[in-house]
């Protein structure tokens, strides 16, 4: 019956949205360089059908729900429409960075520059400003958004310059220092036996709101002190600031012995990497294997959450590539949950990364979406491949699926006896909205049942009893305004700089 109320509560919504705005029927931004993969025509689209493509740096704000959409549409209907703005939002900050300040891309109108990027160039979302940088600095200001100095930097790699990418988290939330995990679960193991490492970072208006302003300490939500129990945080957009927030988490895997050919199939950054099997950081070449992307937008502010993945990730091959997490055979079976040889050092012992570690073998429980027919997630994929130049390293990722709120007019937080999917803004899909080399131990509703969910919306809809406007984050990170702990030293000033990666 469950199921049956949220397609319900979803057209009922749907609908409503509709009547309030009707999207024109070619949605993208005015881009004379665009690359459209439908044919120019005055009739509408049919209903459901994928948007033409656009090659844009402009990250987008509004889905492209077209106005001959019916009032009755379902959620599953509409998926192309939020896969569209999913695959666009990918491109947007997956864009070369410009070379001036931080978050902005280097001629977003131009397509030619995205298409001709080489597999190292530095991106925009590379530019936000990482977790640490907002959240560690203690008894010290974060600095303004432009800036790459920080008082207290990643004590792991000393040597590291302020631009450069340092990789020393082994979860979505800590550090290998404190934590040896996936975010509330395990760390994850190619098959290489090499560990897979995670970054967390903020677009300007949700690092800005967090860190406040200067002349008003209150605001400084950073700040443990500022947020007692009970608070309710609202990001932007809000009353005050109607820009969309976005989070960025990704994960990243060495590529550093891989074939020259299958290299080039990463997106791959140079970055310092700690092992604390040597307690020594090395740089090394890393390549992105999955890619989260939260972003809050004034019609859905339970956030629009997408996440991609490498496509050799796990099976089925593509090209004969071997799986990076799969070993080709069944052995060891991994059976209904997905994974085999999950690691089983204790949580809780910092810097105890063992230097032999047993490949973790992954399977994807949860399909790529392959409904509404002819517009699902699956052909959404092919359209922007086709769309991307064959060398374009972009067409080795793929959308593996978009959540979003269908009823984004209904929420009541835990702390107020919501319940999920209802009072989250009916979540659709409601589960199995996960990634496997971020959610490896998560893909399914019991094994996830400690985390609130195998699913985007459900985990964050828990954090801060749902009062922290669904960022773990701001419900995990703030911290006392007071110095830090003996081990945690300060960094000598840098020279602020606006390079990338």
């Amino acid at each position: 019956m469950k199921g049956h109320r949220l397609v319900l509560i979803g057209a009922l919504s749907l609908a409503l949205l509709f009547a309030c705005r009707r999207t024109p029927e070619s949605p993208a931004p005015q881009d004379t360089a665009s690359t459209d993969t439908t044919a120019t025509s005055t009739q509408p689209a049919p209903f459901p059908s994928i948007p033409a493509v656009v090659i844009s740096g402009n990250i987008p704000t509004v889905v492209p729900i077209p106005s001959n959409a019916p009032s009755d549409a379902t959620p599953e209907q509409v998926r192309p429409y939020f896969d569209w703005f999913s695959w666009e939002s990918f491109i947007a900050l997956n864009w070369p960075a410009s070379g001036t300040g931080r978050g902005n891309p280097n001629q977003p109108d131009n397509a030619s520059i995205f298409t001709s990027m080489t597999n190292t160039t530095p991106v925009t979302w590379s530019t936000y400003k990482a977790n640490w940088e907002l959240f560690d600095q203690y008894d010290k200001r974060p600095t303004p958004w432009n800036s790459y100095d920080v008082p207290y930097a990643p004590s792991l790699c000393p040597q590291a310059a302020p631009t450069d990418k340092q990789f020393v988290m082994v979860t979505k939330g800590d550090t290998e220092l404190q934590d040896l995990n996936q975010a509330f679960s395990f760390p994850l193991v190619d098959q290489q036996k090499n560990f897979v490492y995670y970054e967390v970072r903020y677009n300007q208006p949700q690092y800005d709101w967090i860190r406040g302003a200067d002349d008003q300490p209150k605001t400084w939500l950073y700040l443990m002190q500022n947020l007692p129990p009970g608070t309710v945080v609202a990001l932007p957009p809000n009353q005050q600031n109607t820009a969309d927030s976005i989070m960025i988490k990704a994960a990243w895997r060495s590529v550093a012995n891989l074939p020259a050919a299958q290299q080039q199939r990463y997106y791959t950054v140079n970055a310092w990497v700690y092992n604390s099997a040597t307690k020594q950081c090395a740089q090394q070449a890393m390549g992105l294997i999955g890619f989260h992307i939260a972003q809050k937008t004034s019609e859905f502010p339970e956030w629009i959450w997408s996440t991609f993945e490498q496509v050799d990730n796990v099976p089925p091959m593509n090209d004969n590539v071997p799986s990076s997490f799969n070993n080709g055979t069944d052995t060891p079976p991994t059976g209904d949950q997905g994974f085999a040889n999950r690691p089983t050092y204790q949580q809780g012992q910092p810097g105890q990364l063992p230097a032999n570690p047993t490949p973790v073998q992954v399977v994807r429980v949860n399909p790529i979406p392959t409904t509404p027919a002819g517009a699902s997630t699956v052909d959404v994929n092919n359209a922007f491949h086709a769309a991307l130049p064959a060398n374009s390293v972009w067409r080795y990722y793929e959308l593996v699926i978009t959540q979003w709120p269908s009823n984004p007019t209904q929420f009541k937080a835990p702390a107020d006896r919501g319940v999920y999917p209802e009072d989250s803004g009916g979540a659709f899909p409601v589960n199995g909205a996960v990634n496997t080399v971020i959610e490896t131990y998560f893909q399914t509703p019991e094994l996830a049942a400690g985390a609130g969910g195998n699913s985007c919306m459900s985990c964050h809809f828990n954090a801060g009893n749902g009062q922290r406007d669904f960022s773990w984050g701001l419900a995990r990170r703030p911290h006392q305004d007071a110095p830090p702990p003996p081990n945690v030293k300060m960094k000598a000033t840098a020279q602020t700089t606006t390079a990338a990666n």
